[in-house]
């Protein structure tokens, strides 16, 4: 199930640190996975962990399903790049995560939409929560959007980095809600034939706004 170049997600079991960290699949041998050395996915500095440290690993397949698993450092190795050696997970340790267990994060962040079918004019948006099988939107006061329209947000995501990340996502509207109180009406979407690689990004942007919440409530304690 896990191929070379397949993107990984570490996090130590046994840590004070919450930080989670990402490689790539290298190779796989036998009982091993050999992968490239991990970053941390908030300082983008390679880590150093001792031999025998666990960890909590996750990816997502081609079919955009989240997996995790528990697997442990064995050791170093020099391929054509030095990589780390780690337990490989036997079939049934490896766990699905269902959609609705995707990191959900409160947010603000600008999109344009565009109806797929044209069947209303575009407008600009606010995104106020995201997780990586979706998103709520603030509706504009006056709309016409409603259930199973189908929608393409372009959305610029700030990372932690300084990067900003450019995604076209193509979405379909599950449901048009009231706002309550007289406040905007609101849109939850699901992301439809996302890849791969946007999904990890958005889950990426989640768990750094995650930890920036994190920080921001022990600074306020």
């Amino acid at each position: 199930m896990i191929k070379v170049g397949e993107p990984l997600y570490l996090e130590p079991l046994f840590s004070d640190k919450k930080d989670k960290y990402r490689c790539k699949v290298f190779d796989v041998k036998d009982d091993h996975l050999y992968i490239d050395y991990p970053s941390n996915e908030k300082t983008n500095r390679t880590e150093y962990f001792f031999d025998g440290t666990q960890f909590k690993a996750s990816f997502v397949d081609k079919e955009r399903n989240v997996y995790t698993f528990r697997t442990e450092l064995l050791g170093r190795k020099i391929e054509n790049i030095p990589v780390l050696m780690i337990t490989s997970p036997k079939e049934e340790e490896i766990h699905k995560i269902q959609r609705r267990e995707y990191v959900r994060v409160e947010t603000m962040i600008d999109t344009s939409v565009v109806n797929q079918d044209d069947a209303y004019p575009p407008f600009n948006s606010v995104i106020l929560d995201l997780s990586a099988g979706g998103m709520l939107l603030s509706l504009p006061v006056v709309h016409s959007v409603k259930s199973e329209d189908r929608l393409n947000c372009l959305v610029v995501f700030p990372m932690q980095s300084g990067e900003k990340l450019y995604l076209d996502l193509d979405c379909t509207v599950l449901r048009v809600f009231d706002g309550g109180a007289g406040g905007r009406e609101k849109a939850s979407l699901q992301f439809e034939k996302i890849t791969q690689k946007d999904r990890q990004h958005i889950i990426r942007f989640c768990f750094e706004q995650q930890l920036l919440k994190k920080k921001k409530e022990s600074v306020s304690l």
